[in-house]
């Protein structure tokens, strides 16, 4: 059985934290759009933020760490 390199792990640990956090950001999104009460809406809103700003800065580390 083929071992993974550290490369390699490190690899796919970002990419699917970036998939997570996509997919966190999209619900997030869709929830602002989409729920009535003022409140819930800021709150969704600065977790969409909140995971924005996650994806900017996985996505400059794996620039810096040269994963595609």
């Amino acid at each position: 059985m083929a071992r993974l390199t550290e490369q390699e792990i490190q690899n796919n640990i970002f990419k699917k934290a970036l998939d997570r956090e996509m997919l966190r950001q999209a619900k997030y999104n869709y929830l602002t759009n989409t729920v009535k009460d003022k409140r819930l809406k800021k709150l969704f809103k600065v977790f969409d933020m909140t995971a924005t700003s996650h994806i900017a800065e996985l996505k400059q580390e794996m620039q810096n760490l040269d994963i595609k």
